[in-house]
Formats: structure tokens, sequence, C-alpha cells
């Protein structure tokens, strides 16, 4: 039995894998409407939350943002442009 339950535990894993190993570009990809998200909303959002925006940069269907917190730690973030939908954030 708990052959069993570990066999279909790493199975299960391993479909799951590639699905988790979603990349920005796919999820930078423009809307079928064709509408974008404005990058002045992004910059309030993140302004909002108390970061401080240095730079907004539109590519590759997505804004890569820098920014500084209030504690003064800078930020990359990245945006789609379809649907303003944080894609990945990082310390730089």
């Amino acid at each position: 039995m708990r052959t069993i339950i570990m066999t279909t535990a790493l199975l299960a894993a391993g479909l799951a894998g590639p699905a988790l190993a979603d990349d920005s570009d796919s999820r930078c990809a423009p809307s079928a409407d064709g509408r974008t998200f404005a990058a002045s909303a992004v910059s309030k959002g993140l302004e909002d939350s108390g970061y401080r925006v240095s730079r907004i940069k539109a590519e590759h269907g997505c804004y890569e943002v820098r920014a500084v917190n209030d504690s003064g730690f800078p930020i990359k973030a990245v945006y789609a442009q379809a649907t303003g939908e944080l894609v990945r954030a990082r310390l730089r």
C-alpha cells in the first residue's frame, strides 16, 4: 500500500512539473482583443503599496519595473501588459 501511494505521488509530481514550469513569455502574451494595462496603473498600485518606482520599461509584452520599498531595498518586478498581473518579483 505504501508503495502504491509513493508511486502515485511521484507520478503526479512528475506530470505537474511541466505545468509549473510556466515561463514569463507565455504569461506576457498579448490579449486576444489587443488591450493593454496602463503602465501608470502598475506604477500607482506599487506606490499605493509603499514603493517608489524609478523605472518602467515595456518589453516583450511585459512591463519591467524597478522600484525601492520603504526600507530602501530595491526590487525588480515584471507585470503582464495585457492584464497587469504580477509575473515575477525579486530583490535586485
